[in-house]
């Protein structure tokens, strides 16, 4: 994948993918399964050094504990202790399970490894080896684990994580699915992964990334030619989000950078309102327009005297006349909005309506005009009939009142869930949760795999929405705005982390981004 603007993708794929992957570079490249072994072998080799260095320890000050399984991620295990050796650290290998089961690749490196004179001992023979270890070598399961850890293998995962060194897992720690990052009962708890070839999903998905540590993808010649087999579905973006502004126009005005029309705050919620209208703003949008009861006009006018308004007198709904006005300033504008803090009451269901019987114009809904959506299934519909220009950005809670399941059926597989609501509505749909899902039913499926836990509070959506909106206003796709959007939000809440203190983040934090 090509890097632009300084915004590189990364594919993020599954163990079925990676297998083919593997298998065409072996069958129809001519790389062999040693070779491939061996590169790995040195990745893992280097971090571990790596980490010698950083705890200021000389290799032969330092003593390795490798603990190979029998599969091929074993071998990588047995090989890397063979590299170790040769660099002068003091290397012993744990095997857990039956010697006679070692896959031909782990026999192979096995027999190489009895030939340097590395120390090996079974655990079922002589139990696990109780030294104090400068760095532990995680090599026991690899992509392909698929049951719950029982017996010996759980028993020597707990003793790992209780033991004081570094851990390097290879490919994955193990004990993670590398689909879903969901755990087989228990899993190594590493410091670092040197995972191969290309990021494997469940080193990105919770709880999966809380134990993989520092990832680093390790190039052992696999590459994108073996994509031939079927690109990977889904990717990640890393890299400054804020240059997605650098092709702005030097010679642009207002009008160029687009015109918002965002439905947005109640009696109880003018914030909302303000975020939502300030991120658009700071996300490089020319124009934006208000919609808001009269009863907020003054407090949103002394936040943002820039805006302007459209206000309606009473929340309990919009009358004729009203609507009718209001359909004038949906002709002005590029990009229609609604939701954020519009409340529960009957303008909310005008607005959302209104809204979504324009289908000219690029419509985001998010917040309570998905509640309006979850509670009349007249306006459900009609937002699976507007087609591929709306874009939706649940959250989980009200990605569950769309479906009408309950919120933890939708957070036992998010993505499930995210990609039923697409199928359903025919929208893009941004699922945001710690790890935020974007697809649309074409593209490939983006996680967002920057931000932080500090993001977690109220109006960050609000500011989201904004954002998003002023993606569709300067002309990218549903598509492409709802990616551009949450990943430019993550990076400000990355910054803003950075630079403030305390445990959390204010919403506003985002806007200084």
């Amino acid at each position: 994948m090509e890097k632009k603007n300084g915004i590189l993708p990364v594919s993020l794929v599954t163990a079925d993918e990676m297998r083919a992957y593997d298998t065409y570079t072996i069958q129809n490249i001519g790389i062999h399964t040693e070779v491939l072994m061996e590169r790995a072998a040195l990745a893992l080799a280097d971090e571990c050094m790596l980490l010698l260095k950083d705890a200021h320890k000389k290799p032969r000050e330092a003593k390795a504990l490798c603990v190979c399984g029998t599969g091929n991620n074993g071998g990588d295990g047995l090989a890397c202790a063979r590299l170790l050796a040769d660099r002068g650290v003091e290397v012993k290998v744990l095997l857990v399970g039956n010697k006679e089961k070692l896959s031909e690749a782990a026999a192979y490196e096995y027999r190489i490894l009895q030939a340097y004179g590395v120390p090996v001992v079974s655990f079922g023979e002589d139990g696990f080896p109780a030294e104090e270890y400068s760095v532990i070598v995680d090599a026991l399961f690899g992509t392909g684990l698929s049951r719950k850890i029982t017996g010996d293998y759980k028993q020597v995962i707990e003793t790992i994580n209780d033991l004081p060194g570094k851990v390097v897992a290879a490919d994955i720690p193990s004990g993670i699915d590398s689909d879903s990052g969901k755990i087989w009962g228990t899993a190594i708890m590493a410091d670092r992964t040197v995972t191969f070839g290309f990021a494997k999903r469940g080193l990105y998905l919770y709880p999966g990334a809380s134990y993989a540590g520092k990832v680093r993808t390790a190039d052992i010649g696999i590459t994108e030619k073996s994509f031939r087999t079927g690109e990977p579905g889904m990717y990640t973006l890393t890299g400054d989000g804020l240059s997605l502004f650098q092709n702005r126009r030097p010679d642009g005005n207002k009008g160029t950078f687009g015109k918002i029309l965002i439905a947005a705050g109640s009696k109880n919620m003018a914030g909302a309102a303000v975020l939502c209208a300030k991120s658009a703003y700071r996300a490089g949008v020319g124009m934006v327009k208000l919609v808001i009861p009269e009863c907020i006009r003054e407090t949103v006018l002394m936040s943002l005297p820039e805006a302007m308004i459209f206000s309606y007198e009473k929340e309990d709904g919009l009358s004729e006349a009203e609507q009718e006005e209001l359909k004038k300033s949906m002709d002005w504008a590029d990009v229609l909005l609604a939701g954020p803090g519009l409340g529960e009451g009957e303008a909310a269901r005008t607005l959302t309506e209104l809204f979504l019987r324009n289908r000219e114009k690029k419509l985001l809904l998010d917040a309570d005009a998905l509640n309006a959506l979850s509670r009349e299934e007249a306006l459900y519909k009609l937002a699976a009939q507007r087609g591929g220009n709306l874009v939706l950005t649940p959250h989980m809670g009200e990605l569950a009142r769309l479906l009408h399941v309950p919120v933890s059926e939708v957070k036992e597989d998010e993505l499930a869930a995210t990609r039923k609501l697409q199928a359903d509505i025919h929208a893009v749909i941004a699922g945001k949760s710690a790890r935020t899902y974007v697809c649309d039913g074409s593209h490939k499926i983006f996680l967002n795999t920057a931000g932080n836990d500090r993001m977690a509070t109220a109006g960050s959506g609000d500011v989201l929405s904004g954002m998003t909106g002023a993606m569709l206003a300067g002309g990218l796709s549903p598509y492409e705005a709802a990616v551009a959007g949450v990943y430019l939000h993550a990076c400000a809440g990355d910054a803003a982390a950075k630079r403030e203190m305390g445990m959390g983040l204010c919403a506003t934090d985002l806007l200084r981004e």
